[in-house]
């Protein structure tokens, strides 16, 4: 049998493969070692920052093994900032592999045509220390009033002087107050919600019994049993969603690294996405 070969199916195979290539090429290549944890491809931070928060974050990674790598682009090369950090946070292996304690912190500076942008990304095992509202408010209340002044070495500065004490499980009395109050206002939300839910299934199951019959003995078992199978699904529900905020304290049984090591290799550490981002 003779067979015949569509060049349009090939033409597209080879375009897939070179957009494969190409998408795989836009992030920064990874640096064969580790000696710097600070990469400045924009140049917007002064030498004398650069300097002290790269020696910061040594000093965290001498601490408990967590990574934290400052990036600054020029361009996210057509992909929104969390595919782009995904993207590094991936190629480069930020963080240890089994502890998955890694953190990515990139800033896309603001031009006269685009806006600026920030993310703070985390490894899954830097979520409890890092939950996307303590990333939000580092962002927010402490990196963006520095980058509107366009002091970008103060704002990662400020940054790293939150995100060091949380990956140590110290939070600054502030940070400790935000979470704490993120938290007590979590679990209100939860019990409002609970509490409304209960008030609508106990209207909706007077309303059925209104319209449609009227009880026996066995049908009042029933009505009066439903709320309270309701309530016990609400309190599952707000014990779930206060446990989602963990103190980090687990960290301490992280092991420390040499104090008198001045380089590392990179960890092969992942990511599932967590974090936040901000613009201005």
């Amino acid at each position: 049998m003779r067979t015949t070969r569509n060049p349009q199916i090939i033409s597209l195979l080879l375009l897939a493969v070179l957009i494969a290539v190409t998408a795989s090429a836009q992030v920064p290549p990874r640096p064969a070692n580790a000696n710097e944890l600070v990469y400045d491809h924009a140049h917007v931070i002064d030498s004398a920052n650069l300097a002290v928060i790269n020696d910061s974050l040594k000093n965290l990674y001498r601490y408990n093994k967590t990574q934290v790598v400052v990036m600054t682009v020029e361009s996210l090369e057509g992909m929104d900032i969390e595919e782009f950090c995904q993207q590094v946070f991936h190629d480069w292996g930020i963080g240890d592999k089994k502890l998955n304690n890694g953190v990515l912190i990139v800033i896309k500076p603001k031009t006269e045509q685009s806006k600026g942008q920030v993310r703070i990304h985390t490894g899954y095992g830097a979520e409890g220390a890092l939950p996307d509202l303590l990333c939000k408010m580092i962002e927010t209340d402490s990196m963006i009033p520095a980058f509107k002044v366009n002091d970008y070495g103060l704002a990662v500065r400020k940054a790293v002087s939150l995100i060091t004490p949380a990956m140590k499980g110290e939070y600054p009395q502030d940070v400790a107050q935000f979470m704490k109050e993120k938290k007590e206002e979590e679990e209100s939300n939860a019990r409002t919600a609970v509490i409304i839910y209960v008030i609508l299934y106990l209207i909706l199951c007077g309303l059925i019994w209104y319209m449609f019959f009227m009880p026996t003995k066995k049908d009042w078992y029933s009505i009066m049993a439903s709320p309270l199978i309701a309530a016990s699904a609400g309190s599952s529900l707000r014990r779930s969603s206060s446990g989602g905020w963990s103190s980090g304290s687990s960290r301490s049984s992280w092991s420390s690294g040499s104090s008198s090591s001045s380089s590392w290799s990179w960890g092969g550490g992942s990511s599932g996405g967590g974090g936040a981002s901000s613009s201005w």
